[in-house]
């Protein structure tokens, strides 16, 4: 873009008519022959318009190449600001305008931003829309000088965990017989291979996961409860998912999928055949709207 370019797109940006650029140094009808490209601006004017704009006086005037790489420069603080606040909409948005070609250092933020907006999406229950955002964050990181084996490992996790809860649910970029060195240590992968263990009646391994997790958090709370109904203890599983249930804190609708899973079959244990039911009812309904988006 030429230097008038730049100004007009920075002035309509910032919301500012030729008149409120101007100020006290140039004129209107100066801005508007810059803009429209019929007159150059001098060095001092250069500065002038810089200042007013908030951005350098090396943006302004770059070219080509290096018209991307101030680009970068001027936004790369706000980039830093919103991968620090957690605000990975805005960080992802702002990488996504930013990336040039082959920028490693936006791909390595943009890959891991991704990955972030990938498990809010699951966590909210938009399960679909979260395995397309692992695959995303995977595609990216692969595309990184950096390595990122952390982004491998907890897509891979998550992905074990959808799995569990319908076969359409699948990576189209991971690996699933790949390796990686990357030792995860997150709540969550401790949690899922808990559950995993529990699958195979490795009751020990669900127990002394147990420990890793703080008292009457969910990961704890559920996997008391499935380690009692691994011994045949229904009645304090039961116990234990209904308070989840009836709990000061929300479930999340995965949380409460799993939650709901396991009521239908300590009530059917108990010989509870109607809250067996009712929770069966609502298991499936929530199921159909899981996999809905």
């Amino acid at each position: 873009m030429s230097v008038g370019e730049k100004v007009r797109e920075l002035r309509i940006a910032k919301m500012m008519s030729q008149t409120e650029l101007a100020g006290t140094q140039v004129t209107r009808n100066m801005i508007s022959c810059i803009e429209n490209g019929t007159a150059m601006p001098s060095l001092s004017t250069v500065f002038y318009l810089a200042k007013r704009l908030g951005v350098s006086v090396g943006y302004l005037l770059a070219e080509g190449e290096d018209d991307q790489f101030y680009r970068k420069m001027e936004q790369m603080e706000n980039v830093k600001k919103a991968f620090r606040e957690g605000d990975w909409d805005s960080c992802r948005t702002l990488c996504h305008v930013l990336l040039g070609n082959g920028d490693d250092e936006l791909l390595f933020i943009l890959a891991q931003c991704t990955l972030q907006i990938a498990k809010e999406q699951f966590w909210k229950g938009k399960l679909r829309a979260a395995c397309h955002s692992f695959d995303e964050a995977l595609e990216l990181a692969e595309k990184c000088l950096y390595p990122q084996p952390q982004i491998v490992a907890e897509a891979k996790e998550y992905f074990a965990y959808l799995g569990r809860l319908s076969p359409s649910l699948f990576s189209e970029v991971l690996d699933e017989n790949g390796f990686t060195d990357y030792a995860l240590t997150t709540s969550f992968a401790a949690y899922r291979k808990a559950l995993e263990g529990l699958d195979e009646s490795k009751i020990e391994l669900a127990e002394a996961f147990l420990s890793e997790f703080p008292e009457k958090t969910f990961f704890h709370e559920h996997l008391s409860a499935r380690c009692k109904m691994e011994k045949g203890d229904f009645e304090k599983a039961k116990l234990i998912l209904q308070s989840l249930l009836q709990g000061n804190e929300v479930l999340n609708e995965v949380e409460l999928y799993a939650v709901l899973c396991d009521l239908e079959i300590v009530c059917r244990e108990t010989e509870d055949f109607r809250a067996a039911y009712r929770y069966a009812g609502e298991k499936v309904q929530l199921h159909e709207q899981l996999l809905k988006n």
